[in-house]
């Protein structure tokens, strides 16, 4: 039977748990978040290399990448903030993992980390590319419908006028729920500098794209049919 990464670092994943927990951090990037990241991220890594102690790094990378929310939800700030530093998620990733990795291991680990959430660059690391793949198929899950709505529960869930064309929004300020959720669809298209870059990886993300389009087709036409798109309304 297969060991999710969990299994195989026990302790780890504990101390990854209890301290998601003792910040209270749920909901949008709990700690089963970072468990499912860490388990993607050990696949993709072994499949793409198949290398099992990289697929150790890459999953270990995975648990302990919500760092930086996890220092953020202690201090009670929204990233980005001075409040959560380079250094301070560098010292929390080196508490979780100083036990199972020596400290040149803990250097690939952080910078993964720290790095996960940026563009896609030739110079990324192994461990790296399987992070930010994993971190992107497990966002493009379909429970990122009701995160996303939780996320940013202060906008309108639909925007009736431009539904997702709206040039003004973006990804940081998409102006609606489901704006927000179409974003998403970046980490599979290849021409975007956010693709994931694994075999499995884009298998994995494809077979998620095509629920995220099924969605947004059926809304399409139910508006329709309520008289609601295109938008009938002058402003």
């Amino acid at each position: 039977m297969v060991k999710r990464i969990w299994e195989k670092f026990p302790s780890l994943a504990a101390a990854v748990r209890a301290d998601h927990e003792a910040v209270g951090l749920h909901g949008h990037h709990d700690w089963v978040h970072a468990f499912r990241v860490g388990e993607v991220a050990r696949q993709v890594a072994l499949e793409e290399w198949g290398d099992e102690h990289l697929s150790h790094l890459a999953g270990i990378a995975g648990l302990c990448h919500n760092a930086d929310r996890v220092l953020a939800h202690g201090h009670r700030v929204h990233l980005p903030s001075i409040a959560v530093s380079c250094e301070g998620v560098d010292d929390l990733v080196e508490y979780w993992v100083g036990d199972v990795l020596n400290l040149e291991v803990v250097r690939l680990i952080v910078d993964a980390v720290l790095r996960h959430g940026a563009k896609n660059s030739p110079e990324d690391s192994k461990v790296c590319i399987a992070l930010m793949d994993a971190d992107r198929v497990v966002n493009l899950d379909a429970d990122l419908f009701p995160r996303s709505g939780q996320y940013y529960h202060d906008l309108p869930v639909v925007d009736y006028k431009y539904f997702l064309d709206d040039q003004e929004a973006t990804y940081r300020s998409p102006k609606s729920v489901l704006r927000d959720i179409a974003y998403s669809l970046d980490w599979a298209d290849p021409s975007s500098p956010v693709c994931v870059r694994t075999r499995l990886g884009k298998k994995m993300a494809g077979e998620r794209v095509k629920i995220f389009r099924t969605f947004f087709d059926a809304l399409k036409l139910q508006l329709a049919e309520e008289g609601m798109h295109p938008y009938p309304f002058v402003v």
